[in-house]
């Protein structure tokens, strides 16, 4: 039997290692594939991603092979974009990738990038077609590329700060709040006194990814980010803290915690300032009290994203809002030994309250889910804002794809993000009573 998706919102492996080497400042992607691969990540990535990327056009530039190269090979077409892209852009590395139809025909990828290495040129490379999986798989192919070439290169590097901790699983535009996300976490990172490596994002560049050996710590927020955290353990024993997914509110406080345990840092100085933090968003809770009670905040929701904000977001309108979970949809096909786990985990947000929890890509399919769910507020991407209309419910859009918010600096990650949330749910409702 033929099974069609209609509607996938989790594109290619070639894309997800686009979508992080356009994060790292400095970094020059180079794509050894047709004209469509680049164009169709500018129509069908960046442009439903809004994020902090300031260029206005297509970033990348691209070998667009034809007929020709595919029948007799394309490495002497990727040898010429290369040096001509290291001749017209300016970059302190360049990270080839390659698409489906220059991996099917056994272009050697690897022989081009030495050759650009003998001649020293700051070269990564990663094996990325779209038949080695979604954006996830090559978020990863990409992240094991650098962690594994990087070294050979000169870097003229200073040495890292001390209590450098690693950040995995954020992948950039996939998470629409990326950069936001990031930087919270970084910021309570901070406040016990360790110093966040984010590796991707404002000033970030090819430096962060070279000190990533020297970190004491790597923290996945993510199922996305825990084989970078394998890998890093394997060769360079560097321990690790695994989240099923992003750290919202109190769970923030609860990731510190268990840091400086694994670290054994100065216990008092963290339990200050995860109180500190508690304090400031119990205020804000109280402040919110009212009009939670008057407009009658305490309904059935649906959310529609990938599994980190499920988790994330799911747990902090659940335990600590006191909304009620109804259906929960996880659209990123997480590996299968981490489902049962996560829907474990989901399935028991509230006390006496079971959630349905699906794994789907499938636009139709997920449709269909909510609608029969019967939400009383849905969260999601753009996709659900057409079902939550059906349903006449408030609609907030969290996910990937985004059509209608820009979103340049907003997180929903750790204590600040937990506010922004407040104001984002809060909102939707209110406007929807208005309507």
């Amino acid at each position: 039997m033929t099974y069609h998706i209609d509607g996938s919102r989790n594109s290619c492996a070639l894309h997800g290692a686009l979508q992080l080497i356009e994060a790292i400042e400095g970094a020059v992607p180079v794509i050894h594939s047709n004209t469509g691969c680049g164009m169709q990540h500018y129509l069908g990535v960046n442009r439903l991603g809004p994020g902090t990327d300031s260029s206005g056009g297509p970033p990348v530039s691209s070998s667009n092979i034809g007929e020709k190269h595919i029948v007799f090979g394309g490495s002497s077409r990727l040898r010429e974009q290369l040096k001509n892209t290291i001749k017209v852009v300016e970059g302190e590395l360049y990270f080839i990738v390659s698409g489906c139809s220059t991996e099917m025909v056994g272009d050697d990828i690897p022989a081009m990038a030495k050759e650009g290495l003998e001649q020293r040129f700051p070269i990564v490379y990663a094996n990325t077609p779209g038949f080695r999986g979604a954006v996830h798989q090559g978020y990863e192919l990409a992240v094991r590329a650098l962690i594994e070439q990087l070294p050979a290169l000169s870097g003229g590097r200073q040495k890292p700060t001390d209590n450098l901790v690693n950040i995995w699983g954020i992948i950039p535009r996939q998470d629409p709040f990326w950069a936001g996300n990031l930087e919270e976490i970084g910021r309570l990172l901070e406040g016990i006194g360790l110093s966040p490596n984010l590796l991707i994002g404002y000033g970030q560049g090819p430096d962060n990814w070279r000190y990533v050996p020297e970190a004491v710590l790597n923290i996945s927020v993510s199922v996305w980010g825990e084989a970078p955290a394998r890998l890093l353990e394997e060769r360079y024993g560097t321990p690790s803290v695994l989240l099923d997914g992003l750290p919202v509110g109190s769970a923030a406080g609860r990731l510190l915690n268990a840091v400086s345990d694994r670290l054994g840092l100065d216990t008092d100085r963290t339990e200050r300032f995860v109180a500190a933090e508690e304090t400031r968003l119990g205020r804000q809770l109280a402040g919110f009290a009212d009009i939670y009670y008057r407009a009658g905040f305490q309904r059935e929701f649906a959310l529609v994203a990938e599994s980190a904000q499920v988790v994330g977001i799911g747990e902090f309108l659940g335990r600590t809002l006191g909304l009620l979970p109804r259906t929960l949809i996880i659209t990123d096909n997480p590996p299968e030994e981490s489902m049962g786990a996560i829907r474990e985990r989901l399935s028991g947000l509230v006390d006496g309250w079971k959630a349905e929890v699906f794994f789907s890509e499938d636009h139709a399919e997920i449709q269909d889910i909510v609608f029969s769910g019967g939400a009383e507020v849905v969260l999601g991407s753009a996709l659900e804002a057409k079902v939550a209309d059906s349903l006449g419910v408030p609609f907030l859009p969290v996910s990937f794809p985004l059509a209608d918010r820009v979103v340049i600096h907003r997180g929903y990650a750790g204590y600040r993000g937990a506010t922004a949330l407040l104001e984002d749910i809060g909102s939707a409702m209110l406007s929807r009573s208005f309507t």
